[in-house]
């Protein structure tokens, strides 16, 4: 029996938009995306506000090798490559970059503790993956109390000389999840069952959480879906009883922002890597934590389904009505 020609063409019509639909999901998400940037010589970016013999003491104190790029940060480049509009009067942490292997995520030492006032290795470690970092240590020292802003501002600078080009929004968003978890942290440091460390581990579950979302459900995550994963990790975490009402309302803006970016294959696994290595290393404060790292919760990780799956069920409904 034929089948009808009008019907027949409708026919070739929606297979034809099914094949096309099919072909879009098959291509590897890594094909939309722009690759995460990684330098291939170490560099060395320094405040403009250093005398030569500060410059000369910053760079034994970071172990600065000879053959390392130098770059210059100037004062009036901060706002650019920092994405505010703070009025910085002065520079002075510096930062030493060394790439690293493939799948080494982001380290960062800092050199001079006492002088680095107010953002710590965790948070330096969060922005930079953010911002687009993969596979670099980041050596960071200051010869003068500071907050430390101008030691990022020069990762930025490395990468820009290097001839990348980091995503502004990415960069934006790193720079107001280092002001939202410091002013976190300060308000938080010294409650009993609280520590940067936690914090931190704690941000990036919920990153890693929200990119598995998006994976499994054709790139779209809702708000109601981002303020659960906020407050299932916060509770996990052993949070809920420390964080205010107004710490946790910035943690969901901040991971709204956060969602609306995209990430390679290799800034995931720096994410991960990096919220596991602060389980593993953060103290006994995360030694009870119900980590999601290695297989997150069901109402987060559903494989093939939402977005994805309706399309199957479409195109195998339009097939059992073709021909019932």
């Amino acid at each position: 029996m034929n089948i009808p020609l009008q019907r027949n063409h409708g026919f070739k019509k929606v297979l034809q938009t099914a094949l096309l639909l099919l072909l879009l999901v098959s291509l590897p998400l890594s094909a939309l995306r722009v690759e995460a940037k990684e330098l291939t010589n170490p560099a060395f970016s320094y405040g403009e506000s250093l005398t030569a013999e500060e410059k000369e003491r910053t760079e034994a104190l970071l172990g600065v090798s000879s053959v390392a790029d130098q770059h210059l940060v100037a004062i009036r480049e901060l706002n650019g490559l920092l994405r505010n509009n703070v009025n910085y009067y002065q520079v002075y942490s510096s930062v030493y970059i060394i790439p690293g292997a493939e799948g080494e995520g982001v380290r960062v030492d800092i050199v001079t503790p006492a002088t680095i006032t107010r953002i710590t290795e965790a948070q330096y470690q969060n922005a930079a993956i953010t911002a687009g970092a993969v596979n670099v240590t980041l050596r960071i020292a200051s010869v003068k109390a500071v907050d430390g802003s101008g030691a990022l501002a020069g990762v930025y600078k490395a990468f820009q000389e290097a001839g990348f080009t980091l995503s502004e929004d990415n960069v934006a968003v790193a720079q107001e999840e280092l002001q939202e978890t410091s002013d976190i942290h300060e308000e938080n440091d010294g409650k009993e069952g609280y520590s940067d460390d936690l914090l931190n581990a704690a941000i990036a579950d919920m990153k890693a959480q929200i990119q598995q979302y998006k994976e499994d459900h054709g790139g779209v995550i809702t708000d109601t879906v981002i303020i659960n994963i906020v407050n299932n990790v916060i509770n996990n975490y052993n949070l809920q009883d420390i964080l205010s009402e107004e710490n946790i309302e910035r943690l969901v803006n901040l991971m709204k922002k956060f969602s609306e970016l995209e990430f390679t294959d290799a800034q995931k696994e720096a994410i991960k890597d990096f919220g596991q290595n602060l389980i593993k290393e953060g103290g006994n404060l995360l030694d009870n934590v119900k980590s999601t790292w290695e297989d997150l919760d069901e109402d987060v990780k559903t494989g093939i389904t939402g977005f994805f799956r309706s399309i199957f069920e479409a195109i195998g409904k339009f097939f059992k009505g073709l021909f019932n």
